[in-house]
């Protein structure tokens, strides 16, 4: 039994990291333009699908096939962004509802290039290791720590480069930092793609583990957002803890009750937390 309950937890702590990479996109994004993101879920499923069709149908070895998909996810980001999101900055309404219309778009877009035929490319690195009595695959611990790093990474230059602090500056007074002359705009979409290329890079290393069909953004998603509120929105860090801990709970809650359930463990976490603490594990009130 407690194998059962080792191996679920670092299960689970692998799929949190999902989580929070996702999470990690929705704070940065509603930290610096005031909206939800609710298509960053769409990006996420870009950029498996792209993994997939290089690696699987051109032929290019999978380490080379990440980069161009992240920077086709960003890049329909950056699109996204002057078409249209552009003209919801600190509009959460309008930013939701552009964002739910995306949704729509791609996933009818996603159905009419690569049909609702899941697509499959676990066969990228077989073979797993033993970690006390537990048995892990090679992959997930390899998408484990690029996961890592990406999120620890961007921790690391919001709190010690300029364009980090000028993001938390805007984030906590925009007027200030626009006196301090800080290009708003330029910064605004910058978060978005990079937001956006982060969902890229999380989409490009789930095609890896799971099977793809146009609808998996949506569930990501929400996972995202459940876990950046967890954690706090506006905390890097936070998104990473919420992620995990929703993984974990999930994994855990699975041995124990119905996997039908499976989606309402984190779910109830959440609320738990928030009546205890409204602005999250790490977050502070706007």
């Amino acid at each position: 039994m407690l194998q059962l309950l080792a191996g679920q937890a670092l299960n689970g702590v692998i799929v949190g990291t999902l989580y929070g990479i996702i999470a990690l996109g929705v704070t940065l994004t509603f930290g610096i333009t005031g909206i939800v993101n609710f298509a960053l879920g769409e990006f996420m499923m870009i950029g498996a699908y792209l993994a997939w069709y290089l690696v699987d149908v051109v032929g290019l070895p999978y380490p080379l096939a990440l980069l161009p998909a992240v920077a086709v996810a960003a890049g329909c980001g950056f699109a996204a962004d002057q078409l249209l999101f552009r003209f919801t900055r600190n509009n959460l309404v309008n930013g939701l509802l552009v964002s739910i219309g995306l949704i729509s778009l791609m996933e009818a877009a996603a159905l009419l290039l690569w049909t609702a035929t899941p697509k499959d490319m676990s066969y990228v690195l077989s073979g797993a290791l033993s970690l006390g009595g537990v048995s892990l695959p090679k992959m997930k611990l390899a998408v484990f720590a690029l996961l890592l790093a990406a999120i620890l990474l961007t921790y690391a230059a919001l709190s010690r480069t300029w364009i980090g602090r000028a993001a938390y500056a805007f984030s906590q007074n925009a007027e200030a930092a626009m006196l301090m002359g800080v290009r708003t705009k330029v910064l605004q979409s910058s978060v978005v793609v990079y937001s956006t290329a982060l969902a890229g890079f999380g989409g490009a290393l789930y095609a890896s583990l799971y099977s793809l069909e146009p609808a998996m953004g949506g569930l990501y998603i929400l996972k995202g957002v459940e876990a950046a509120i967890l954690g706090g929105i506006g905390s890097p860090l936070g998104s990473l803890v919420g992620g995990v801990i929703l993984g974990v709970t999930e994994a855990i809650g699975s041995i124990y009750l119905p996997s039908a359930f499976r989606d309402a463990y984190g779910l109830i976490f959440v609320v738990g937390i928030l009546l205890y603490n409204p602005s999250g594990l790490f977050g502070s009130e706007r």
